[in-house]
């Protein structure tokens, strides 16, 4: 099938790679079905959140153990139940980027991951009790690279 995207124009995906949202994204309950972009040429701690219901729609997304090396979070049962997971499910965990005022300014929300069973093409984007930043930079302003 065939959508339309606001970033990367007319791209052609199969029903079997749509993801649906059983706990949607916060401030988007409306939108519940998205696909992931990839982009080879900014290689696998990257990728684009597309919704199928609505071109505008795209979130950027990045591996959380690429901004902190020792983000562990832990995934409530309740969670492993919405994504029909079983022990030996391989989930994947995202977190959220924002755009800063300037590029090196951007930051992650480590607190509300994005989680994804591929087996089931279910997700969910949870609070996590630990305490992780809800804005953490993505690159060390006085290093003058990035946090990891």
């Amino acid at each position: 099938m065939k959508i339309e995207t606001r970033d990367f124009g007319i791209l052609e995906i199969e029903e079997k790679n749509i993801i649906t949202f059983k706990q949607p994204i916060f401030g988007f309950e409306e939108f519940t079905q998205f696909v992931l972009v990839n982009d080879s040429n900014m290689g696998n701690g990257i990728c684009w959140l597309q919704s199928i219901e609505q071109k505008s729609v795209c979130f950027i997304m990045l591996n959380p153990l690429e901004v902190r090396r020792d983000y562990a979070p832990v995934v409530m049962q309740d969670v492993l139940i919405m994504l029909q997971a079983v022990p030996e499910d391989d989930l994947d965990c995202w977190v959220l980027m924002v755009i800063g005022e300037t590029f090196r300014k951007s930051t992650v929300n480590l607190k509300s991951p994005i989680i994804i069973n591929h087996k089931t093409n279910l997700a969910v984007q949870v609070i996590l009790e630990q305490d992780y930043a809800i804005r953490q930079p993505i690159f060390n302003e006085e290093a003058g690279d990035d946090v990891c």
